[in-house]
């Protein structure tokens, strides 16, 4: 059983019922972690839920913008005794998981950043280009520009690792926009990067194109991490030569591979001589 589900499963151990924020509060997992853990619960069978959302009054302080009126629905959660399918608490009823209980305001209805989210849980196996998602999810009313909006809050958030060209201060997309891929909030953190990063290595290993430019760009990789693995810088004339292309093609694989790979590290001397190394040599 994964870590957030264990924690919340232990926070509801007094068998009172508790909202998603009160768990979050409680836990210090992210808030989108433990609504998916608790559904994940649920959906198992682990815990009961108010049959029907509860809604709450509140002002929301928006700074200069002054203060907001709303309505929020949430739910209640419980864990489940066993061989109980619902019980009645507080005047309220809780029931185990059933679609027919899915409801609008509740969770029953999703909305694009859920439909974005679970489309990435759903394909947590596999890295994505952005256009990808947009055009899979074009038939449920996602439009490109919800795909990146919601994404970045994703990232924010922990649930979804992005990777583009790495520039000196910020990365860019590639030509099938950004590569996407799911971090399980059930792992420990670490491994669940490492899986991430792992799963983009192998999506960009794959997007290998008949062109020739990706083509240097991957023969420029293999003789910078040959040559860290002997302990060995390599320079910039080793590897045009090896390329066997004019020097401006170099230059701009060159530029194409440190932007692809921030693993391939530049260092140059006396502003005139280039030489490449791997990160693993410094290891």
């Amino acid at each position: 059983m994964g870590q957030s589900r264990k924690r919340i499963l232990s926070v509801l151990g007094d068998h009172k019922p508790k909202s998603l924020r009160e768990i979050v509060k409680v836990t210090g997992i992210s808030e989108s972690a433990a609504y998916n853990a608790l559904a994940a619960c649920w959906k198992k069978g682990l815990v009961l839920r108010t049959k029907k959302p509860i809604y709450e009054f509140e002002k929301i302080f928006k700074g200069r913008a002054g203060v907001t009126q709303t309505t929020r629905p949430y739910h209640l959660y419980v864990l489940r005794p066993e061989g109980v399918d619902s019980l009645n608490f507080d005047g309220r009823e809780f029931v185990k998981y059933a679609r027919e209980f899915l409801d609008v305001r509740g969770g029953g209805k999703h909305s694009k950043a859920k439909t974005v989210l679970e489309f990435f849980r759903k394909h947590r196996t596999r890295a994505l280009f952005s256009k990808e998602v947009a055009e899979a999810l074009k038939d449920k009313g996602i439009k490109p520009s919800d795909i990146m909006s919601n994404v970045r809050r994703f990232e924010r958030e922990g649930l979804v690792y992005v990777r583009g060209y790495k520039m000196d201060e910020h990365q860019t997309p590639f030509k099938e926009g950004y590569l996407i891929t799911w971090i399980d909030p059930e792992k420990p953190r670490e491994q669940a990067i490492e899986e991430a990063i792992q799963r983009t290595e192998k999506a960009l290993a794959e997007r290998v194109s008949a062109s020739p430019l990706m083509e240097r760009v991957h023969q420029i990789r293999d003789i910078i991490i040959e040559h860290s693995k002997l302990k060995k810088l390599v320079g910039f004339t080793y590897i045009y030569n090896k390329l066997g292309c004019t020097v401006n093609e170099a230059k701009h694989a060159m530029s194409r591979a440190l932007q692809l790979y921030p693993d391939l590290m530049e260092i140059r001397l006396f502003n005139a001589y280039r030489y490449y190394y791997h990160t693993s040599m410094a290891q």
